[in-house]
């Protein structure tokens, strides 16, 4: 019988990352999921050369420059800006609204 370190249940973002740096320092690690991929809800596939986000659109985003030199080891990230926009009488806004926007 397989000796383990630990045992994790669930390959999403906490799962995944727990598993790769205890691999790191060493430890063997069983990690189960009832579904048949890493990534939890954060999972992403190609088809047709896009990236179709399988349970729901995310958005990753952090400050941290140890966070992001990490994340970006395993993934290349798209460039994303949010300015969403309202569209009212043919007029386009900036959203959020502030106290100048319909001057």
């Amino acid at each position: 019988m397989k000796q383990y370190d630990y045992l994790v249940v669930g390959a999403g973002l906490f799962g995944a990352v727990f598993a790769q740096q205890a691999k790191e320092k060493g430890k063997k690690v069983l990690v189960i999921d009832k579904r048949p991929h890493i990534a939890g809800n954060i999972y992403t596939k190609k088809v047709d050369g896009i990236d179709v986000h399988e349970y729901g659109a995310h958005i990753f985003h952090t400050n941290d420059r140890d966070v992001w030199k990490y994340i970006t080891q395993f993934i290349e990230f798209n460039r994303f800006t949010n300015s969403p926009v309202a569209n009212y009488h043919g007029e386009l806004y900036s959203l959020p609204f502030n106290m100048y926007t319909f001057n």
